[in-house]
């Protein structure tokens, strides 16, 4: 992994990153790394129906579209 690094003097940060009053008029080091951001590979969402689609008997499919009107009358 790269990354930079530099010595300057605490005074020449004072308007770019608060720094502690301490650090004034002395030497500081700074170092810069990259964030290496995770890629969040999408995962394909996987659907129950699907799945049981292997199981599914199309004619019955028909019968079971108004079973719960039947049901509820009796």
């Amino acid at each position: 992994m790269e990354f930079v690094r530099k010595v300057v003097n605490g005074t020449d940060l004072k308007d770019v990153v608060d720094i502690p009053d301490s650090f004034v008029n002395k030497k500081v080091e700074i170092l810069v790394f990259p964030i290496e951001e995770q890629v969040r590979k999408s995962k394909k969402k996987k659907s129950l129906s699907g799945f049981l689609s292997q199981y599914a008997k199309p004619d019955l499919m028909e019968k079971e579209e108004n079973v719960w009107i039947k049901e509820a009358e009796e």
